[in-house]
């Protein structure tokens, strides 16, 4: 072995050295002395000796870097040509200079991919070889630390979940999967660095616009930004004019907890936006300015057609807040064939509440509660955000005894709905209920529920101690309709 070893060092440095010797030979002219013959032979072919195999183990090894090598007929190991035949043989050497290099980068691709994927790197040869896919090395990276981050946050080790997406955004900023992630965790604990993260994501990511602005909306409503929703709102009721139910909703929701009609003034001139909605928009803002009677009628005034559907939810809804439980009513009987039924169920408990039928409400509740019915998640959910708004110790106690059949539900909706039903004890201030909904949701789904835990704290505490804008960006199953009723009973004035 150390014979080969010794003879294969030589061959190295001999596919230089000599090629080297015999190029000056060459450019000389052949003068002189030939540098690898024995200079006491003849030089003539197979009887001159090679000076260049003395120290070698093995001579016949030296043919891999001079073919001119022959054994004559005693044995000897000699030159083949004459002096000015002999010529080096670069190719060899470079043969042999990119076979080496090329075994040294093969070792060193596998001992890099090996490495790296038992640090936990989902990387391919593909990218680890090919110089042009290197760049994705930065996703590569960041997808380890995103799932670390998942894992951490799944074990309830939030600060070392930040910690690893931080790592993952600054190794790849350009990243919309890591910034939305890391965006959504800054958003309870610095919400002005999950904003610019967000405002980020909107001008660099434009194909995800539609998405970004959902989750940033959410993130701005659970903080009781209104400026920021109303902003938003805006924004995207020019982009997506399909949308218009769901911003300019948004847009009054900010106009009347800020008192601004403004806000919905410069909505109106949004170029383009259908002549419905702007309708729509001018009259929430009238409304706004107007005294309650004259609100009432200005209300009351149908366009010829219903084009804009959203603008009946909106009329019936300003009714019934202003006391106008019969007006709405009649109204909500008129739009009937216009709406969606859970909007018809919706409204027509909020104006049964309004107007004290608790008889009809406790049927209705009745009706859908039923044992012989299958009960499902959103059905529950409506029932309970109701109680939010409008709290009903009877229809309560209906609702409490219900949720346990959910228990057969998706996790999803068990959430969503378990977090409606704790709500709307919380809105009661029943403590018991509340600490019973949340222990059959942390056996039924096996999820840490510590954020409940401060929205409960929330309910009992005194009035005004805690804000609720504080407790809801925590609060990651909540639906969008349970944050409006919340916000809507809660928000700081």
């Amino acid at each position: 072995m150390k014979g080969w070893l010794g003879d294969l060092g030589r061959t190295i440095w001999a596919l230089f050295y000599w090629n080297l010797r015999k190029s000056v030979y060459r450019l000389r002219g052949r003068l002189g002395q030939c540098p690898c013959h024995n200079p006491s032979d003849t030089g003539a072919p197979l009887e001159t000796g090679c000076e260049a195999v003395l120290g070698w183990r093995q001579p016949r090894r030296f043919r891999r870097v001079c073919p001119l090598l022959r054994q004559n007929a005693r044995g000897q190991w000699v030159c083949s040509v004459r002096p000015e035949e002999v010529r080096p043989y670069w190719g060899r050497a470079a043969a042999l200079v990119a076979g080496l290099g090329g075994a040294l980068a093969l070792g060193v691709l596998l001992s890099a991919f090996g490495l790296m994927r038992g640090i936990g790197y989902d990387v391919s040869l593909r990218q680890l070889a090919w110089p042009p896919a290197w760049h994705e090395l930065h996703e590569v990276r960041a997808r380890l630390f995103i799932e670390q981050a998942r894992q951490a946050y799944a074990a309830g080790r939030v600060r070392e979940a930040l910690g690893a997406l931080v790592v993952a955004y600054e190794m790849d900023p350009s990243n919309y999967s890591v910034a939305m992630m890391l965006a959504q965790f800054y958003q309870a604990g610095n919400p002005a660095l999950a904003d610019t993260l967000y405002g980020n994501l909107l001008r660099e990511h434009p194909a995800h616009r539609v998405e970004t602005a959902r989750v940033w909306f959410r993130s701005l409503l659970a903080r009781g930004q209104l400026r920021g929703i109303a902003e938003l709102a805006r924004r995207q009721l020019a982009l997506e004019p399909q949308q218009a139910a769901a911003w300019v909703h948004a847009l009054n929701f900010a106009a009347r907890h800020r008192d601004e009609p403004a806000i919905l003034d410069a909505a109106v001139a949004i170029p383009d936006l259908p002549a419905a909605v702007q309708d729509t928009l001018r009259l929430a803002s009238r409304v706004l300015r107007l005294p309650r009677a004259e609100a009432r009628a200005a209300l009351l005034s149908l366009p010829a057609k219903p084009e804009f559907v959203y603008d009946r939810v909106y009329r019936i809804e300003t009714l019934t807040r202003l006391g106008f439980a019969e007006e709405a009513y009649d109204l909500l009987l008129n739009s009937r064939p216009l709406l969606a039924g859970r909007d018809v169920a919706r409204l027509a408990f909020a104006i049964y509440a309004q107007r004290g039928d608790h008889a009809r409400l406790e049927r209705e509740y009745d009706a859908l509660l039923a044992s012989g019915r299958p009960l499902r998640g959103h059905e529950l959910s409506l029932l309970a955000i109701h109680l939010v708004e409008w709290p009903d110790a009877r229809l309560l106690d209906k609702v409490c005894a219900a949720f346990p059949r959910l228990a057969a539900e998706p996790i999803e909706g068990q959430l969503e709905a378990g977090l409606a039903v704790f709500c709307a004890a919380g809105t009661a201030r029943d403590g018991s209920r509340m600490a019973d909904i949340q222990q059959q949701l942390a056996k039924t789904t096996k999820i840490p529920l510590s954020g409940m835990n401060r929205l409960g704290s929330f309910f009992l505490a005194e009035s005004g101690k805690i804000r609720i804008e504080n407790i809801l960006p925590q609060q990651n199953s909540m639906s969008l309709e349970l944050n409006y009723a919340l916000l809507e009973r809660y928000l700081s004035k």
